[in-house]
């Protein structure tokens, strides 16, 4: 196979994204495939190859022939640089889009960067997409792979044991343990993306109704906006209910927080795929998550937004815990790995 150039982000920070890439060039590390991984988040120190975007497209101004991956919707900038690598030097192109948001990133641009947006995601070789139901508007469907991002976690990944002393600390004080969790504050269409406020309100319900001793572990390792941060915590304040939600602001394996909790929940009000619900399901914990897109099979689906329909939900959960456990006990999850080596072979083999 020709060399496989990969350009993405890993952690820190941890999220859905970085966590993929991780998991995913970790996996092609153990195969004999030709590949370098150049890490975009150039500030952050490990062992892989720290570049620019435009440093890495410099670098592969030459006749070797390689399939270049990206993750993510690439601007009309970057879709010029990688149309000449692609159409002078002989460069196979692959995107995975990671999130439904394709058409809302699409429609912010002007009519000039349209054109060259159109231009080159018709002229990729493949577009890996994580769900089948988000919209590629102008891309023909034979270039769509639909891939979802759930690649599994290593048993370090998942191991209780080496989680931080106040996870043990936390988990001990609750009788019923829910988390949640984002990489970075963040909004869209202005309300809060991954939720931290329907959190918080569901267990205020929680603990007022019939739930008083449970308890809400939010793990966000980069803050971000700590002006909305500090105003969530006032509002944990203002509910009495220090002593229910703990944020956990350090990087930490997020695997091992699902395994030691009981209910994993994921609110967002847009989404890709979710790669910790699958996260989730295959530890045969419950999880409930907004309906923005498709979810992984076994998901409990709330109306996004909707504080009353998660909260109904998540009494269900609790009420019926075991039977929701049931429900997902023989759901397995395929490694989705080996199928993005599919699409490289797929496109080598291509005139």
């Amino acid at each position: 196979m020709n060399r496989i150039l990969i350009f993405g982000v890993i952690p820190p920070p941890y999220g859905g994204i970085s966590i993929h890439v991780k998991r995913f060039v970790e996996y092609i590390n153990r195969t004999h495939i030709n590949f370098i991984f150049y890490k975009s988040n150039i500030n952050e120190v490990n062992k892989y190859a720290q570049i620019s975007f435009k440093k890495f497209l410099l670098k592969n101004v030459n006749f070797q022939k390689c399939i270049i991956h990206l993750h993510g919707f690439q601007s009309a900038t970057n879709c010029c640089l990688l149309l000449m690598l692609s159409w002078f030097f002989n460069k196979k192109v692959i995107i995975t889009i990671h999130n439904d948001r394709f058409n809302s990133d699409f429609s912010k641009l002007n009519v000039i960067q349209k054109i060259v947006v159109i231009i080159f995601y018709n002229n990729i070789c493949q577009l890996i997409a994580v769900n089948s139901k988000t919209d590629f508007l102008f891309i023909n469907e034979n270039k769509i792979t639909v891939i979802p991002a759930f690649i599994p976690p290593t048993p370090d990944e998942t191991d209780i044991n080496q989680l931080p002393r106040i996870f043990h600390q936390i988990r001990n004080k609750h009788k019923f343990l829910i988390t949640a969790n984002a990489f970075r504050i963040s909004f869209y269409n202005n309300q809060d993306l991954y939720g931290i406020d329907l959190s918080i309100e569901l267990i205020k319900r929680l603990i007022q109704n019939a739930c008083k001793d449970a308890g809400f572990i939010y793990v966000i390792p980069d803050i971000g906006e700590h002006e909305y941060f500090e105003k969530m915590k006032k509002l944990i304040y203002d509910y009495q209910l220090k002593d229910h939600f703990h944020f956990y602001t350090q990087p930490v394996a997020y695997p091992a927080v699902i395994n030691m909790c009981d209910l994993f929940i994921r609110p967002t009000n847009t989404d890709g795929y979710g790669v910790s619900i699958a996260e989730a399901i295959s530890l045969k914990k419950p999880a409930i998550a907004s309906d923005v897109c498709k979810r992984p099979e076994g998901t409990v689906l709330f109306k996004s937004r909707n504080i009353d329909n998660l909260y109904e939900k998540a009494m269900d959960v609790i009420n019926n815990y075991e039977k929701h456990k049931t429900l997902i006990e023989d759901i397995e999850f395929e490694d989705n790995a080996e199928r993005i080596l599919e699409v490289y072979n797929k496109v080598l083999n291509e005139k």
